[in-house]
């Protein structure tokens, strides 16, 4: 799905969840959309049951979010703006760049008067700055391969600030004529910040590196038109460094410059020390040095820089054509497809381990699933695993006994304390064989703190110590690359728009990165 699709499908979706009566999005229009995709993509229902987003499910959600756009946009443009800002402000890159030129012209007249020092910035100083840039992207770079994942660049999470910070000024305006509609703006713009951060810092990188090069440019260009206007003329003056230091230095900085063009440096120190300046003496003509400066200028500054750009843009193009997909997406298109009239129910296997859930947290399990997945979902409740027959566990996967679902649940018990040799050996098998099967099955580790509350509930610190039982067994399965569904069951609000989101967030399908 490409990413200007994904956006408008989960602006639609978090409008359809946070607005559930149908104020925002009648619900007859989201029926006509439903009916009006599924003409053009009847496969999409029995696609559907593969428990992955397949082409033709993709392309059922986006005709019917882009038909339900049209009817939003119509009684709120704001949501046009909304859309519009979440996928990257284009003015302000174009502003940018402008500012880069602009400030690179300036610098050509920085010092106002006739004369080019060779040696001194803006020149020396631009490439200086730009060579430390190389060395930090080049660091940056290894320590990314060194790990598995890393946080987002510095300028990517600005860039994201920025836009955060105007989206949600748009989003109160809004909440001022129509809360509803704010709601589901305020979901869509939390969801998607966090999909849209490689794209962002795709976005962020290729606007540094044009800029750098819009600015080497205008320096370039504002040293020619000066020079056709005026009488420049180069030289070099210092209080440390003498004609053969210097030599040494126009080498460095100018030689690939000097080699490219076919223009000569200076070969002797005596030709160098003509060109110092004492007092009203010394300089030299200067349009061969402003040659050497826009050759030097485009061989360590425009070049480097246009090609970092288009390799940002490279990476860009992959992100957008298939950015990662949030698993809330898939009990979404569910829900649809099942209201439509589609298969009638989705099979969950729950596979408690060192746990016999009583029949109150069942019930809550199948009322959690129901509304977090979508449409009806039936449970089979396999036999518990013992503790000490973890690998009865993985033989009954080897023998296909899971293929018969549509989702995998490993329901615990917080009243446990988490062992790796054990729980997490449960958890990683699981895991591991999804990962290698064919199906792309769906898995959910739910922990039901029910038998903890109903032992501790009564005592005076029950509350810090059912905190601090959910922030272990959260970092436990967190430590196999997962995220762990923490619920009282027997006594759980099913309908609780956290409810369900924290279970759609958690769910893990094979295929996604395994962070441990």
């Amino acid at each position: 799905m490409h990413e200007s699709s994904l956006r408008t499908v989960l602006l639609i979706q978090a409008i359809e969840d946070s607005d559930r009566d149908g104020e925002v999005i009648p619900l007859a229009d989201r029926a006509d959309a439903t009916r009006a995709a599924l003409r053009h993509e009847p496969e999409a229902r029995q696609a559907m049951r593969s428990g992955a987003l397949e082409r033709s499910v993709e392309r059922f959600l986006t005709r019917r979010a882009e038909r339900l756009l049209e009817h939003v946009e119509l009684r709120s443009p704001v949501v046009s703006h909304v859309l519009a800002l979440s996928g990257g402000a284009s003015w302000i890159g174009a502003a940018l760049l402008a500012l880069a030129l602009v400030s690179g012209i300036s610098l050509s007249a920085l010092d106002g008067s006739r004369r080019i020092n060779i040696l001194a910035f803006p020149l020396l100083g631009l490439v200086v700055w730009n060579l430390s840039v190389y060395a930090a992207l080049g660091i940056a770079w290894i320590r990314r391969r060194s790990r598995a994942s890393s946080g987002a660049p510095p300028l990517s999470r600005l860039y994201g600030r920025w836009i955060d910070w105007r989206a949600r000024a748009l989003l109160e305006r809004a909440s001022q004529f129509n809360a509803p509609l704010a709601a589901g703006l305020r979901r869509f713009a939390s969801e998607w910040s966090t999909i849209a951060l490689p794209l962002l810092a795709a976005r962020a990188r290729r606007l540094l590196h044009l800029s750098a090069a819009c600015a080497a440019l205008g320096l370039v260009a504002g040293l020619y038109v000066r020079g056709i206007v005026l009488q420049y003329e180069a030289g070099w003056e210092s209080t440390f460094l003498g004609p053969p230091q210097v030599q040494a230095l126009l080498a460095v900085l100018y030689g690939p410059a000097s080699a490219l063009a076919r223009i000569a440096l200076p070969a002797t120190p005596d030709d160098v020390a003509a060109l110092r300046w004492t007092g009203d003496s010394g300089g030299g003509d200067a349009a061969t040095w402003i040659h050497l400066i826009a050759v030097t200028a485009a061989l360590y500054i425009i070049v480097p820089r246009l090609l970092l750009a288009l390799l940002a843009t490279l990476r860009l193009r992959a992100l957008s054509r298939a950015p990662e997909l949030p698993p809330s997406l898939v009990p979404y298109a569910r829900g649809i497809l099942l209201g439509a009239g589609g298969t009638g129910g989705d099979i969950a296997s729950i596979t408690p381990y060192a746990y016999d859930p009583g029949p109150e947290s069942l019930r809550g399990a199948e009322a959690l699933l129901g509304a977090a997945l979508g449409g009806t979902v039936r449970l089979d409740v396999r036999a518990p695993i013992r503790y000490g027959e973890e690998d009865e566990l993985i033989d009954r996967l080897s023998r296909g006994v899971a293929r018969v679902s549509d989702w995998n649940v490993l329901l615990m018990s917080l009243a446990s304390t988490p062992e790796p040799e054990n729980h997490g050996a449960v958890i990683a098998g699981v895991r591991d064989w999804l990962a290698r099967s064919q199906r792309a099955v769906p898995l959910l580790v739910l922990i039901d703190e029910s038998p903890y509350a109903a032992r501790m509930r009564g005592e005076t610190s029950f509350e810090q110590r059912l905190a601090e039982r959910r922030r272990v067994w959260s970092d436990f399965v967190a430590g196999y690359g997962l995220r762990a569904c923490i619920f009282d069951l027997a006594h759980l609000a099913a309908d609780d728009t956290r409810v369900r989101d924290s279970v759609r967030a958690a769910l893990w399908t094979p295929g996604q990165r395994v962070a441990v």
